[in-house]
């Protein structure tokens, strides 16, 4: 055998390995951006009892007959939290007065989110009075978050959370999640709140 079909011959060998390879990795390790809208069967919310902005408490039960949207959020967070409150400013105004309808803003540092920090926020974003801002126990917090949105409120000593907004019916059920960094969520949350309120 030549040594020019030799040479061709491993030529084609290491870029087959090549391709071979490159595939490989893009099937292991590609990950997919996660969609601005996820849908699911609807999912009760548990019982839970927390303490708004006015140092007022607010349950389950309180919204019960409402159509609402909860974020997870903290007042010292200096990068994602500021985009989340701003996409929940941006739907608070696209929404209009309505009384059908809240926006659940929730800490995952109680311990220094107390009511009238969590004013001083709202005010910051001109929050209407359909936005509630929440705070409590981190205990009930971080149940709330899990086992009733699906979503983290981060671990023990982190200040990590999801940013996710998630849309909750007039039963308090689960009914899907909004990407809270993509401005294309408003119209859609818009949308999807405007068809269960108007759903019997």
């Amino acid at each position: 055998m030549s040594n020019l079909r030799i040479l061709v011959i491993i030529t084609l060998a290491v870029v087959a390995g090549g391709l071979a390879w490159s595939h490989f990795v893009k099937t292991m390790f590609h990950r997919h951006t996660p969609p601005a809208v996820e849908y699911l069967p609807a999912a009760p919310v548990p019982d839970f009892a927390l303490t708004d902005s006015r140092g007022l408490p607010l349950t389950r039960a309180d919204l019960l007959g409402k159509v609402w949207v909860a974020n997870l959020m903290f007042t010292s967070c200096g990068e994602a939290c500021p985009k989340l409150s701003a996409t929940m400013s941006q739907l608070d105004r696209a929404l209009g007065p309505r009384s059908d309808v809240r926006l659940v803003s929730i800490t995952i540092t109680p311990e220094f989110d107390q009511p009238a920090v969590l004013r001083e926020y709202a005010e910051r974003f001109h929050a209407s009075e359909k936005w509630l801002f929440l705070t409590g126990a981190r205990e009930t917090i971080t149940k709330l978050a899990n086992d009733g949105f699906w979503i983290s409120a981060g671990s023990p000593g982190t200040v990590t959370h999801s940013e996710k907004l998630v849309l909750v019916d007039r039963e308090g059920k689960v009914r899907g999640f909004f990407d809270g960094n993509r401005p294309e969520s408003v119209p859609q949350l818009v949308e999807a709140i405007d068809g269960l309120t108007q759903s019997k």
